[in-house]
């Protein structure tokens, strides 16, 4: 299904009860570069241990079938923008979100910006804490001389190899493969340190990680369970896709939180 929130196309699947008949929405929020599908197990799973609630799912702006409809790329202020308008137009007050990722980004500035708005929070594999990796400072490195060579040398064809070069071998894979608005939709995002954020947050929160999670490794989880004053923290035997390697232990431990 498709619905038009704030000038974008949202492409969404929304199933169980009906909206404002039932005891309250499940919204599942994907991953950078992932689409509303990865949540298909959990979300059936979940709909078994509630079968009263309705289940939110969507496409992010930018991936699946939600185009970007800004040319300078979202930041997590407009994507939690369409989150709430999204939530206005299906009818529905409070909801439960279910973020990984990218999502969970989303989640945590949605949820510090409209408690209101949340019922109970579940982060899985959370990105949002920033840190000044080795690859950041290079990266800021080679932009200075990028920007050095610019003003000084004359051959522009030179000079956009360069840069390509640079993005290469100091860039992520998120990042080279990412271009025009998607490009800057991604250093938009990368740029927030969601710690002031993260401590705004009032709903019950579960936090759900991968002991082998190496890009959103476990530290993270500890920091957002010492900012997060009311949540729980549990790590399982996995990776930064905890939730599509080990589903029925993700699915107990969320039906677990939720019922409590």
């Amino acid at each position: 299904m498709h619905i038009t929130v704030n000038n974008t196309l949202i492409n969404y699947n929304l199933s169980g009860k009906p909206v404002g008949i039932g005891d309250g929405v499940i919204v599942f929020i994907h991953g950078w570069g992932r689409t509303m599908e990865d949540f298909d197990d959990l979300a059936a799973r979940l709909a078994a241990y509630f079968p009263k609630y309705s289940s939110l799912q969507l496409d992010l702006p930018g991936f699946g079938g939600s185009p970007l409809s800004k040319e300078d790329g979202f930041s997590l202020d407009d994507y939690c923008a369409v989150l709430y308008g999204l939530l206005d137009k299906i009818g529905t007050g409070r909801a439960i979100l279910i973020g990984y990722s990218l999502g969970g980004r989303i989640a945590i500035k949605f949820a510090g910006l409209h408690p209101d708005r949340v019922e109970k929070l579940v982060l899985i594999s959370a990105a949002g804490i920033r840190r000044r990796a080795p690859r950041l400072i290079l990266l800021r490195v080679a932009r200075s001389l990028f920007n050095t060579l610019f003003f000084s040398v004359r051959d522009f064809t030179f000079i956009l190899r360069l840069k390509n070069l640079f993005g290469a071998v100091f860039g992520s894979r998120d990042y080279r493969v990412a271009h025009g608005a998607l490009r800057e939709t991604l250093k938009r995002v990368l740029a927030e340190d969601l710690r002031p954020d993260a401590k705004k947050i009032s709903a019950p929160t579960l936090l759900l990680w991968g002991k082998n999670d190496r890009i959103t490794p476990p530290r993270d989880a500890a920091e957002y369970h010492a900012l997060i004053k009311d949540s729980r923290l549990e790590i399982l035997n996995g990776g930064h896709f905890i939730f599509l390697e080990k589903p029925e232990k993700c699915t107990d431990s969320i039906a677990s939180f939720l019922k409590n």
